[in-house]
């Protein structure tokens, strides 16, 4: 989707979603470099990563946030399990996905199309209630990450999983813009409690609490 400008409306399991209101020619092109994605049949896998199964184990359900969820594989899963979750992502294709697999699945996704940057806006709002859970997969928000503690609930947990520099991908021609360093993701969010912290062949994994 190209060119466009205002606010676009799409449905959601019942009701209506604005778009975020300004479109900047770099949005449109990550847009469109994920609807291309998306197109081809990438990045559709369909079960939860492992790392979010066991940040959940125990907890009680509550809010949840998705940030850059794509297809909505997360999301989806969550509200299975009686989470109640917004999925945010740039790309209409994904997005779409996710609506259809959540109908699919018989559960409920608030969808949010728009960056990163915006979603975390928003988030952030004065009076915005807080989430007990927030998840990123296989995006790096280096630039947010000062800001995602506070998106969190007392007791909120961040589950937070991508690649390294270290990675294979890296190795073929991927732009390490898309990388974390080696421990950069271990010590990005000072303000939480690390539960767990690990980083093997090139991706690392996080689960923190809000204090």
């Amino acid at each position: 989707m190209k060119g466009f400008c205002g606010a676009i409306l799409f449905k959601y399991n019942g009701g209506i979603m604005p778009d975020a209101p300004h479109n900047t020619q770099a949005q449109d092109s990550d847009r469109d470099r994920w609807n291309a994605k998306f197109l081809a049949g990438e990045a559709q896998l369909t079960e939860p990563d492992p790392l979010l199964v066991e940040a959940c184990v125990g907890i009680p359900p509550g809010t949840a946030l998705d940030l850059g969820g794509g297809a909505g594989r997360h999301a989806i899963w969550l509200a299975k399990n009686g989470w109640r979750v917004t999925l945010a992502d740039v790309s209409d294709e994904g997005l779409a996905l996710a609506e259809m697999k959540a109908s699919t699945a018989g559960v409920t996704l608030t969808r949010r199309r728009e960056t990163a940057a915006e979603t975390v806006a928003w988030a952030r709002r004065p009076g915005s209630p807080r989430f007990d859970l927030v998840c990123v997969f296989l995006f790096l928000v280096r630039e947010e990450f000062p800001a995602l503690p506070d998106l969190l609930a007392p007791d909120g947990l961040l589950v937070y999983k991508t690649y390294t520099a270290e990675h294979p991908r890296f190795q073929q021609g991927h732009s390490l813009r898309f990388a974390l360093d080696p421990g950069e993701l271990s010590r990005a969010f000072p303000p939480l409690e690390t539960v767990v912290s690990r980083e093997t062949n090139g991706m690392a994994e996080l689960i923190a609490r809000a204090r």
